[in-house]
């Protein structure tokens, strides 16, 4: 069994999705997750045939990043190239693997529940 948003209810106070299908065959999700911190996560996943594009950025309560993980192909020189993440409100980029939305709700969850 694999896990879903709705796993993560006990830190998620509001989530809302929408999704745009158009013609070629690319559907768009969007995604507005708000957390019981008060942090929220954007998140953008795009998919037309085997290319698949997402970006996850989660934010505190001033809208400032905390991470924000995509697989834009602009830092070649990642050995995860083109995953990475970026890093703080100045987004310093660094190499990361690939992620889910599954593994970042569990990132997210994680250091919400420690304190």
């Amino acid at each position: 069994m694999s896990l879903t948003v709705s796993d993560f209810s006990s830190v998620i106070v509001e989530y809302t999705t929408t999704t745009e299908d158009s013609p070629g065959q690319k559907r768009v999700e969007r995604g507005r997750i708000t957390f019981i911190d008060g942090s929220r996560l954007v998140t953008y996943e795009s998919r037309k045939g085997s290319r698949f594009k997402y970006g996850y950025q989660w934010m505190n309560p001033a809208a400032e990043t905390i991470f924000r993980w995509d697989n834009t192909p602009h830092f070649p020189e990642f050995a995860t190239f083109p995953h990475h993440r970026h890093v703080g409100a100045d987004e310093v980029a660094e190499p990361h693997a690939f992620v889910s939305l599954v593994d970042v709700l569990t990132i997210i969850a994680q250091r919400i529940t420690s304190g």
